[in-house]
This record gives structure tokens, sequence and C-alpha cells, in this order.
């Protein structure tokens, strides 16, 4: 599915009296106080201590060639540790090869995009928030992103699981094609995201347009729920394929004659809370390019599951980000989007 191609936005950093030489003393106040609160929020990789917190990472391989031959080389302007691979004869950094490669902007200013994306804020509204311009914000998107495509990898649902199943619009100018015929009908013209929930981990999976069946069923919670748990949901046929396959203890509830109900009484509403949650929070994003449901979805179950603490979150994003051997430059991001 296209999405428009996303020009380069302009820097939060310029007011409106940049090219001025003579401003009122009002004019003056309000731009020396606004780019000192851009300064605060983009200080200079050489003023933090991150030359500390990258050099602190062990260093196994040379990440141009994976030999294990290789020596200290020095350190470049801001402190950071360089080494020099013996065999290949390339310099590399701890950053070589992950998502902060090159980097211009320090990590103190990526964690606070991470903490603001796990409010629930939107790109634009993180991008303003942090004075970043929204290409640069959706540039961090895509890397966390790719950080995160295995996140649900190790999910598992077990004791007293709910599904449900989400339909979710496509974007109002985006109608779906297949074997070039136009979807038509409600349910085929909305994305359907399989939620499941035991209490404690939340998973979620967009398996395709139109609505859920046996096989789509069984491809998104076949191998996340474990055997002989006890599943609670509403009497979507499909679902038998689970109960039946993983020798699960089944309860059904006739959704429709819970409605009305209020939550405390509606045995549905763990799973409805889930589903509720997974719209807001792509509401938040709305517009956003379909082809990368799932990816908020990874986002939101990150979000969702544990550790708990917004900053316990953001650790493991960066501990991922430092050591992943996973890298995405900013000319081949919005150049991918604006060839789709």
């Amino acid at each position: 599915m296209k999405e428009k191609q996303m020009t380069v936005s302009s820097s939060r950093k310029k007011t409106p009296w940049d090219e001025k030489d003579d401003l009122t003393p009002t004019e003056s106040f309000i731009k020396s106080n606004y780019q000192s609160h851009y300064d605060e929020k983009h200080p200079r990789l050489g003023e933090t201590n991150e030359a500390d917190l990258i050099n602190s990472y062990p260093v196994t391989e040379c990440p141009c060639c994976t030999s294990c031959r290789f020596i200290r080389n020095g350190y470049d302007s801001n402190g950071i540790q360089m080494y020099r691979c013996k065999d290949c004869g390339r310099k590399f950094t701890r950053l070589t090869g992950t998502i902060f490669q090159d980097h211009k902007i320090s990590v103190t200013e990526w964690i606070e995009y991470c903490l603001d994306l796990m409010g629930y804020s939107s790109l634009n509204a993180t991008s303003m928030n942090n004075k970043n311009s929204s290409t640069t914000s959706k540039y961090w998107m895509e890397k966390i992103f790719l950080l995160l495509r295995s996140v649900s990898d190790s999910l598992a649902l077990s004791g007293t699981v709910y599904i449900d199943e989400k339909m979710y619009r496509v974007v109002k100018h985006e109608l779906i094609e297949v074997d070039g015929h136009k979807l038509r009908g409600i349910s085929r013209n909305q994305y359907c995201i399989g939620i499941g929930y035991d209490g404690h981990i939340t998973f979620c999976q967009v398996e395709g347009t139109g609505k859920t069946s046996i096989p789509k069923t069984w491809a998104a919670f076949g191998s996340r729920i474990v055997p002989g748990s006890k599943l609670i949901h509403d009497k979507e046929k499909s679902h038998i394929a689970l109960t039946k396959r993983l020798n699960l203890t089944s309860i059904a509830y006739d959704s429709k004659s819970l409605r009305g109900l209020p939550d405390n009484e509606n045995p549905l509403n763990p799973i409805n809370k889930q589903c509720f949650m997974l719209e807001r929070f792509l509401d938040t994003h709305q517009g956003f390019n379909r082809d990368e449901l799932q990816d908020y979805c990874n986002l939101f179950m990150f979000i969702m599951n544990p550790p708990s603490n917004k900053l316990e979150k953001v650790k493991v994003l960066l501990d991922s980000a430092m050591t992943s051997a996973v890298t995405l430059k900013f000319r081949a991001c919005f150049k991918a989007n604006s060839d789709d």
C-alpha cells in the first residue's frame, strides 16, 4: 500500500526572527528563551556522559567481518573508544552496525522520545515536545520497529487465557484490492487483529483483512497458548481449532447477550479492555501506513507487557539498540517509504 512521499521537514530550532537584526524586546526575549530551551533539549554528544555508557558495552567481534582479531585504536572526538580490525583493516566503535551508528542526536534525547511514545503520545506531539522535526521522529520510530520485530517470539499465554478479534479500519482514502478487485463490505475493508491476554501478558497478531477463520486463528494463537490452559472467549467458530488441538478447557459466552452489562459483571471485560486499549493506541497514530500495522502492534505489546516501569522498558530498548546488529540510514528509510 502506498504512502505519500515524506519530505524533510524544517528544524524546530528556527524562529520567525532568525534573519532579522533589529528585534523588539519582546521578539528578542522569546527567541532567546526558545533557543535556550531547544539547546537544553538537544545537548551535544560531547556534553553528555554517553561516551562512558557506550564504552561500557563489550565488543566481541568486528561488525564488518565478524573477526575476533581487533585492537583498540584511540578515541573519536566525543570520547568513544575506537577499534581497528586486524583482518579487514576497518575501524569501528561499539555503535557500528547498530541503530545508533553515525547518530548526530544524543542518546538522552532518544530516551525522552521513548518515554513520550510509551505515554501514548502521537509522533507529532512527541516531535513538538522534544523539538525534533517530524521526519526525525518518524525515523526513530522506524528504528524502534526494527528492534521490536521479535518482541513476541518468547510470549506465551497460560492459565486463564482470554482471546478475541479486533477489527481495525483501513485509512479512509485507502481501498484494499485483491487480484485487481476492490474488496467490498465493512469487515473485508478492515484488518483483523487477534488479541490474547492471560492477566499478565498481552499478545496481538495481525491476521489480515476480513473476518477471522480457522487457519488465521491457528496461525495467530496456535504457538502462543500453552496446551491445557483455560480459554475464555466469545462463540467465534474459528476458536474451536485451538480448543481441540491444544486440549484447552473452553468457556464461551455469547457476546451479544453481554452487551449493556457493567464492566465488573462482564466475564469478557479483561479482553474487551485490551481491545479498547489497542484501538486507543492505534488511533493516537491514525493515518499511519497500514503496512506497518504489525509493527505498531509490536510496540503496543512492548508497552503493555512487563516490565511495568517505563524507565525499565527504556533500559531494555537501549540495551537492545546498543547490541543488536540492525541499522537503518536516514536516506534509506525515506527512500523506501517513497518507493512503496
